[in-house]
């Protein structure tokens, strides 16, 4: 037998008697935030004619439809319909219900049943009906189903969907819903999006991970740290995917008018995230807006064969050129901190106005971690950028300060130089000298 390739109403699909959880899958695992994100997704959706939620792998077994893949969804549906007493006519979703969970299974059910609640009294029965309704009779999802003899398929499927060999990076998720939220996937956007996933000099991570993720973070004050047991560790991972899930145009807010109104959005990298394709264009510019900075600092800052070098870098000492281009990992921090709050500066007003002041001063403050302490973490990084915490001291949020500087000199005016005490980048090569 072929494969099947159709798509349902998510109704339809419910009202299948035959859905079944097999014994291999995994536990239920979704949480109230998943349930929080799934309501106002929704809720945001209401009004289009059909709105697409995802797919859902099926494997013909003996009479039964196992569910290899979307479980979590579907069970998270079902428990929404059970809460407004709507289960009647889905038996597939009273199926769900009536699956043998474990302890974990059944924690994470009555955890999110109790969100659904929270939900539907915070906007009203009637209005979670309409929410309900919209999700049975216009929101689809595409079904895969896999015949009997080819289970071992259906795997590969889900393994290729979800896993590639390893886990979604968050950025697939990203991809994955605000191409969602458009009325048609453009070609371009996806082929230029896995082109900046191949980047070689800016991958697609990488801009994510060390810089877009962290500028946006510090620049609100936030460390950007996942605490964990052992420690804690500075990275953009699936937990932080709402930092850049972004708006629809189309919501009556005020401070959205002025988007509304510009044909060509200009373009910055703390500006608010607007989602479908405004998305795309936010990461393409963004993309470029880095590598340029990147290659600017690089000619400022970094050696070279040209003859024009003793041009570029006469008005800075040698010292400093051999920290910044050093490649040791002693310095790779503090480098990323230089970069970054270089790349903001020149966001905000201008790559020309980096001038050989401005330069220092962001250098010493972005050094200055690496020649107080034996060894730099990623918490140190995150509370020392964001935080404003260094060696349980006060230390300056320049990122924040300069979210909210009017011009460079009004920045400038308001660094405290005695918070990192007073240090000069002359002190700085003294005290890092041969260790670059």
């Amino acid at each position: 037998m072929s494969i099947q390739f159709t798509s349902k109403k998510v109704g339809e699909l419910l009202k299948e008697g035959d859905l079944r959880i097999p014994s291999y899958q995994r536990p239920y695992k979704w949480n109230r935030k998943h349930i929080r994100n799934l309501f106002y997704d929704l809720r945001d959706a209401m009004g289009k004619k059909e709105y697409h939620i995802g797919s859902v792998i099926l494997h013909e077994n003996d009479g039964h439809l196992d569910i290899v893949d979307g479980q979590q969804r579907l069970i998270s549906i079902s428990l929404f319909l059970h809460l407004l007493d709507s289960l009647e006519n889905y038996k597939g979703a009273n199926q769900l219900l009536s699956a043998e969970f474990g302890e974990i299974s059944c924690y994470h059910a009555s955890e999110n049943y109790n969100e659904w609640t929270n939900l539907t009294q915070l906007v009203g029965e009637n209005e979670a009906k309409d929410i309900c309704n919209f999700l049975l009779e216009n929101c689809a999802v595409s079904v895969i189903t896999m015949p009997q003899e080819r289970l071992s398929e259906a795997f590969q499927l889900f393994d290729s969907q979800n896993n590639r060999g390893k886990s979604l990076e968050p950025h697939d998720l990203l991809k994955a819903y605000h191409l969602r939220k458009q009325d048609s996937e453009d070609e371009r956007i996806v082929e230029k999006w896995e082109q900046f996933v191949e980047d070689k000099d800016l991958s697609l991570k990488e801009l994510f991970d060390k810089h877009l993720f962290r500028m946006r973070r510090w620049s609100r004050g936030e460390t950007g740290l996942t605490n964990k047991r052992y420690g804690s560790y500075l990275r953009f991972t699936e937990d932080f995917i709402d930092d850049f899930k972004g708006v629809d145009l189309n919501q009556n807010f005020p401070y959205l008018e002025l988007y509304r109104h510009i044909e060509k959005l200009p373009m910055s990298i703390t500006m608010p995230i607007i989602d479908g394709s405004k998305f795309f264009e936010y990461i393409e510019s963004a993309h470029e807006t880095i590598r340029v900075h990147k290659k600017f600092l690089n000619k400022k800052l970094g050696f070279s064969n040209e003859s024009e070098k003793e041009e570029q870098n006469l008005a800075y000492p040698e010292g400093m050129l051999n920290i910044y281009n050093s490649s040791k990992g002693r310095y790779l921090k503090c480098h990323n901190i230089f970069l970054n709050i270089c790349s903001l500066f020149a966001d905000r007003f201008g790559k020309e106005e980096l001038s050989k002041e401005i330069v220092e001063t962001l250098f010493i403050w972005s050094y200055y971690p690496r020649v107080k302490s034996k060894a730099i973490y990623d918490a140190t990084v995150g509370n020392y950028a964001a935080g404003g915490r260094f060696r349980q001291k006060e230390i300056q949020k320049l990122f924040q300060l300069l979210s909210h500087a009017v011009t460079p000199n009004d920045f400038m005016i308001k660094i405290d130089r005695e918070l990192f005490e007073n240090y000069t980048v002359d002190r700085i090569i003294e005290e890092e000298k041969d260790k670059w």
